[in-house]
């Protein structure tokens, strides 16, 4: 419950609201707001790298790496993109390539 406690802090604090949480049907509760915070912090992620704040960058990384259990729980790297697909299509998008090799990591240490 730490992970979901930091999670919604974390996710709140992005989105400028308490964010609520929510039972899935198999009895998982998890926290709302994640896909749109992630969302923001890539962006904030692109802009930061953009200006070279590496502080910021290591900041966001966090923020970024926070709900990878939980999205893959809920199947997100299933459902839309794999990782490697968000990686391989990131372009310019640096936020969105950290991103996805932050999931490709989460993966391999849990094998």
């Amino acid at each position: 419950m730490a992970a979901n406690s930091n999670l919604a802090g974390l996710n709140s604090a992005t989105m400028g609201a308490k964010m609520p949480e929510i039972a899935l049907p198999d009895g998982t509760v998890v926290q709302t707001g994640t896909v749109g915070a992630l969302l923001i912090n890539i962006k904030s992620y692109n802009k930061a790298y953009a200006e070279d704040d590496e502080t910021t960058m290591e900041r966001l990384k966090e923020a970024m790496k926070a709900p990878l259990p939980l999205l893959d729980r809920i199947g997100l790297f299933e459902v839309l993109f794999t990782a490697q697909e968000i990686v391989e299509g990131a372009g310019d998008n640096e936020g969105r390539r950290v991103f996805g090799e932050m999931f490709l990591d989460y993966k391999k240490a849990q094998k």
